[in-house]
């Protein structure tokens, strides 16, 4: 939104939500043509794209949250008015007992300093007490504002996330690959390897032809299962599209970059599902794998294309093998 100069409001909000998550890609396309023709998008065609694309349910969450986040912000200013004029008038106090101190030449005026100092003391004490209740209040209200943060992060984790695998998702990966390969070019100095790995399970049209798309589903998910076990903590892995996923990770070697991608496909060749109801007949599980070693100054589309035109060699190869891009 700060990208393209529009206001973080709720529609926006929800707006920008759904696109990242993807599943709604007539809202992707018009949303990516308004903004390549006009750089932004107004508040009133924004209003049109919720209209079309989205309902109030969609709105609730952003709704709600940007209405607790300013009546928190509201409640904190007038919280803060409130011990200004207590702190005022305390210095106010401090001031004209002072300037009444300074005026006593008689030593006998032992009533005159009393009063003073009840004064004093009265006004510390509820000087005291409503520093109290203002930490008080701001305790509060830091609480209400880190809840509010998390309920954002959670519902960005959604948004990030592929709900069939629990990898990133495609909006994910297109955000961060940029960012992989420009925090690479930035590098002075290149001590490792930063690679994409693509991999997709080969045949897959076949288990949604031959047991249904829910056997195809059970098969991506025993394969996220998989995967999930194996992948370094440093590496990112996203799901691509449809059957194909991609990993981003740093590497000391190219013999640990082949390593790792052959550890997965190994582990991926071990899994079979069965057709339901047959005991007997069991589906193998593999598959390919395309791997790019980013250069510096390479941007995420370049490396993307490579990275899959190895997918494609290897898939013309045999399958269930993998093959690096050559460099161009």
């Amino acid at each position: 939104m700060v990208k393209y100069r529009m206001p973080v409001t709720p529609i926006n909000y929800a707006i920008w939500y759904c696109y990242i998550q993807g599943n709604k890609p007539s809202l992707n396309a018009e949303l990516d043509h308004v903004i390549a023709q006009q750089q932004t998008c107004t508040q009133d065609r924004a209003k049109a794209i919720f209209d079309k694309h989205l309902n109030k349910d969609d709105l609730a969450l952003f709704q709600d949250v940007s209405e607790k986040f300013y009546s928190t912000i509201d409640q904190v200013q007038q919280d803060l008015g409130i011990a200004l004029e207590h702190s005022k008038s305390f210095t106010t106090t401090l001031v004209d007992s002072q300037n009444e101190l300074n005026l006593i030449t008689d030593i006998s005026s032992y009533n005159q300093v009393l009063g003073c100092v009840e004064r004093l003391t009265d006004e510390s004490i509820a000087m005291q007490n409503h520093a109290r209740e203002f930490q008080t209040k701001l305790a509060f209200a830091y609480n209400e504002i880190k809840d509010l943060k998390e309920a954002l992060n959670v519902s960005k984790k959604v948004a990030d996330t592929d709900p069939l695998t629990g990898f990133y998702n495609r909006g994910k990966f297109d955000l961060d690959i940029t960012d992989f390969c420009k925090k690479y070019s930035e590098q002075n100095q290149h001590t490792s390897l930063a690679v994409l790995i693509m991999f997709d399970i080969d045949h897959f049209k076949r288990f949604n032809d031959d047991f249904g798309h829910q056997k195809g589903d059970e098969v991506l998910k025993l394969v996220a299962k998989k995967v999930k076990e194996k992948i370094k903590e440093t590496a990112k892995i996203y799901r691509y599209g449809g059957e194909e996923f991609c990993i981003t990770a740093y590497f000391d070697t190219i013999n640990d970059m082949m390593a790792f991608a052959d550890y997965i496909r190994l582990d991926i060749a071990k899994l079979a599902v069965r057709k339901k109801g047959d005991t007997n007949t069991k589906r193998a599980i593999s598959a390919s794998f395309g791997l790019a070693i980013l250069r510096p100054f390479t941007n995420g589309t370049v490396l993307v294309e490579r990275a899959n035109r190895a997918l494609y060699i290897a898939k013309t190869h045999g399958r269930n093998r993998i093959e690096i891009a050559p460099d161009v």
